[in-house]
């Protein structure tokens, strides 16, 4: 899995994706600029993830479509779109913005590194001189450095109440999966483990399954915010300090 192509790969990707995301975050203060960085890695990685079908179809004459091109079939896929859409919608004092958009980085940085350093493809075919390959490991670049933009361009903060975000984000992969399955149910045809709810993403792991990586997700996630708003919030922004607030006022 990890042979020279594939360490010089994430080696490469990390680098130019710190880099680019300090360059950014160092010079362009203008939220014109901004907004136009997000829209342009958000493009390129539906872009990227298309192009097989062209690369394919010039180079030998045929094009296959595959599920994933066809349906959100992945949280990875899920990733791709949303982050379109976040870059895109207007209307950023919404609650549906707000969940959308910090969901949108928790699950584009988890599936950006996933997809680079555990990418099924690669593991299956390590060549990186396959475009099918390098194809699947480029999006996923441009979808890690889009999710993290989203926090370095200043259109989330990270908060305990983020976790809130993630929940409801979950609860979209899970609508999401049951009705890819049924669909293709529903035209007699096998389904695919969308959002892995047909097998154990670890089937070594029995007790391993996609609700409880989805409660551990929670956890972890309420973990590294409560970290972040200790170390750089004043006592009184901390969540459980607001939360003691809301408390009182509810007792009034």
């Amino acid at each position: 899995m990890f042979d020279r192509n594939h360490s010089l790969y994430i080696l490469i990707s990390g680098f130019l994706t710190i880099l680019l995301l300090g360059l950014c975050n160092r010079f362009v203060k203008d939220q014109k600029y901004k907004d136009k960085i997000l829209k342009l890695s958000a493009i390129l990685t539906v872009v990227i993830h298309y192009s097989i079908l062209y690369v394919d179809y010039f180079s030998t004459g045929t094009a296959e479509v595959e599920s994933t091109m066809l349906l959100p079939i992945y949280p990875c896929n899920v990733a791709m779109w949303l982050l379109l859409i976040v870059a895109f919608m207007k209307n950023r004092r919404s609650k549906v913005y707000t969940t959308l958009s910090e969901f949108t980085f928790y699950l584009g940085v988890t599936g950006g590194i996933i997809g680079i350093v555990f990418n099924e493809i690669y593991i299956s075919n390590p060549n990186l001189a396959d475009y099918d390959v390098l194809n699947g490991l480029l999006s996923h670049s441009t979808l890690l450095f889009g999710a993290i933009y989203l926090l370095v361009g200043g259109y989330i903060n990270i908060r305990v109440s983020n976790v809130k975000s993630v929940f409801y984000g979950l609860m979209l992969l899970l609508v999401d999966g049951v009705a890819v399955i049924s669909l293709y149910r529903l035209f007699g045809m096998e389904a695919p483990n969308c959002m892995y709810l047909l097998e154990n993403p670890f089937p070594q792991i029995k007790w391993f399954n996609t609700f409880v990586l989805g409660i551990i997700g929670l956890i972890v996630v309420f973990i590294i915010t409560s970290i972040y708003e200790q170390i750089a919030l004043p006592e009184s922004n901390r969540w459980y300090i607001k939360e003691k607030e809301e408390s009182k006022e509810r007792r009034i």
